[in-house]
């Protein structure tokens, strides 16, 4: 029964990020986002790691949705409109990024071997995620801040009224 859960959670994932990322409506695109923040969360308690469910929910649902909602509210979207159509260009140089990403993972899943966890939860696991979060993953998190600097400001430079 377990196994069917997690399809379910996982189809209602992937349906919901391919919604984020093909929908053009910015509204559409944030509902789509917080389905996929709401799905994981769901995977999250699947895999009895209610800790990282919350805080999904409370991280992502709540302040990049409403960073999101910010952003959308400041961007003069005329601006956005004149940008709008298929970037050949992008798509030339993604494209084989994207299918190598997509052949290694492949090969990662079905070759890897995922079952054995690096770090095993002892019991405590507010204590377990905080020391792995500041001691091995202190990189990742540091620089996921700094992208989130960069986007906010980013997002101030394309509402600002020009003179």
């Amino acid at each position: 029964m377990e196994w069917v859960i997690t399809a379910l959670l996982s189809l209602w994932l992937v349906l919901s990020a391919l919604c984020t990322i093909f929908m053009k409506n910015p509204v559409h695109v944030i509902l789509a986002f917080l389905s996929v923040i709401l799905a994981m969360a769901g995977i999250f308690l699947q895999m009895k790691a209610e800790l990282l469910a919350g805080l999904q929910l409370i991280i992502y649902a709540v302040a990049i949705v409403v960073f999101y909602v910010l952003v959308i509210t400041v961007i003069p979207w005329e601006k956005v409109k004149r940008f709008e159509g298929i970037y050949k260009q992008e798509l030339f140089w993604g494209a084989p990024f994207f299918l190598i990403s997509f052949l290694l993972m492949s090969y990662m899943v079905l070759k890897g071997k995922f079952a054995q966890p690096l770090n095993v939860i002892s019991g405590d696991n507010v204590r377990d995620v905080g020391k792995n979060l500041f001691t091995s993953y202190l990189f990742p998190f540091e620089v996921a801040s700094v992208i989130l600097l960069v986007a906010m400001i980013g997002a101030i430079l394309l509402g600002r009224k020009e003179e």
